[in-house]
């Protein structure tokens, strides 16, 4: 048995699940005449697309289903059960037409639910999160992925959420089906697509602790989706952290004219100061706050790039702006003392610095605080 695979025959399309078990055969007639194929199967599911005349038989313990004409899916996870979608089948002396569903062996069979509607939307921790609204009479929903012409998963579920893990880079395709009481599965959904990036995310999880590694996993992600925005600013910022400031550079601009968002004008205005450009920093700190004012980042990058053009008051009221708002943000009472000692205000910096290493052990706060003592 194929298992994941999707196999195109003329005029035949046979989907099978990843976890599809038994044997299927095509032969051609030694006398002449087309090819004809039988599936016998024994666990997992297949689905059937036959737009001509290929003698088609599918075999199953509770008998043998023959399709004229049919789009249809067969399932074994507990006892047979076919929904047929286009065309009919012979099941025995009888027919089932199209939009129904029977579980062989037992005489039942019902008309097929309708299709769900789906909708994706990226999740936190790089699965793609598809909401189903399920028709009425759903007990439950099956999902099916493809990719590269496989089927690389097939899956039941409840309720109106499918979450999915990126397996590999690359372009993926969800259905859905709606599940009946019976266990019927109702009609596809419309195909929605997707992007899997397992790379950008796995090399996202290693940052900052693993620059070099992410460095390696961004760059497999951008050959593969040269259009996404994220992953040159995550390539750029792992070069960032290596020192490597001069070839950050290009990137971060690359990944800005792909998509101008905050985060990676915040990190592109940080890599400026670093290269000493601090009036073009203070000038992409600007742009983040003119459409995103409560973005402390950018506040708090801005206050660095002002004190280093020598505008002490300015930074020290932006930096309390940022301790106001959030009392723990990293650095900010470093960035405060050093605008306070630009003021003469030695013994308040002090204080801050001596806090600010109290909550964050950073060997600059260390150095300038042994400097002032």
């Amino acid at each position: 048995m194929p298992a994941g695979e999707v196999v195109r025959l003329p005029g035949l399309e046979l989907a099978f699940s990843p976890d599809a078990k038994g044997e299927a055969r095509r032969w051609r007639s030694l006398w002449g005449g087309g090819e004809r194929v039988r599936v016998a199967l024994e666990g997992g599911g297949v689905e059937a697309v036959r737009e001509a005349p290929v003698p088609l038989s599918l075999a199953t313990p509770e008998g043998e289903v023959r399709p004229t004409g049919t789009h249809l899916r067969l399932n074994r996870d507990e006892g047979s059960r076919l929904s047929l979608y286009r065309g009919e089948v012979a099941l025995g002396e009888e027919r089932l037409p199209a939009g129904e569903g029977a579980v062989l062996g037992t005489g039942v069979r019902r008309p097929l639910l309708s299709a769900p509607l789906v909708r994706p939307a990226p999740g936190p921790q790089g699965e793609v999160v598809f909401r189903l609204l399920l028709p009425p009479g759903a007990r439950g929903f099956r999902v099916e992925v493809r990719s590269g012409g496989a089927v690389v998963l097939s899956a039941q579920g409840e309720g109106g959420l499918f979450r999915y893990l990126p397996r590999g880079d690359r372009l993926s395709e969800l259905r859905a089906f709606a599940l009946d009481e019976v266990g019927l599965e109702g009609y596809p959904s419309d195909p929605v697509p997707f992007r899997e990036r397992y790379s950008f995310y796995e090399g996202k999880r290693r940052l900052p602790q693993d620059p070099k590694g992410a460095e390696a996993l961004m760059r497999r992600a951008v050959v593969v989706f040269p259009d996404d925005a994220e992953a040159w600013g995550e390539l750029a910022f792992a070069l960032y952290l290596q020192g490597r400031h001069a070839e950050a550079k290009p990137l971060y601009e690359k990944a800005l004219a792909l998509l101008d968002s905050p985060d990676i004008r915040v990190r592109y205005g940080r890599l400026l100061y670093h290269l000493g450009r601090y009036a073009e920093a203070e000038e992409n700190y600007r742009r983040v706050l003119a459409q995103d004012p409560g973005n402390l980042d950018a506040r708090w990058g801005l206050a660095e790039a002002v004190l280093a053009l020598g505008r002490a008051k300015e930074a020290e009221l932006l930096a309390r702006q940022v301790l106001s708002l959030k009392p723990d943000y990293p650095l900010a009472r470093f960035t405060l003392a050093k605008a306070l000692l630009e003021q003469g205000k030695k013994e308040e910096a002090k204080a801050l610095l001596r806090e600010e290493l109290r909550q964050n052990p950073d060997p600059e706060v260390k150095a300038l605080l042994a400097r002032l003592e």
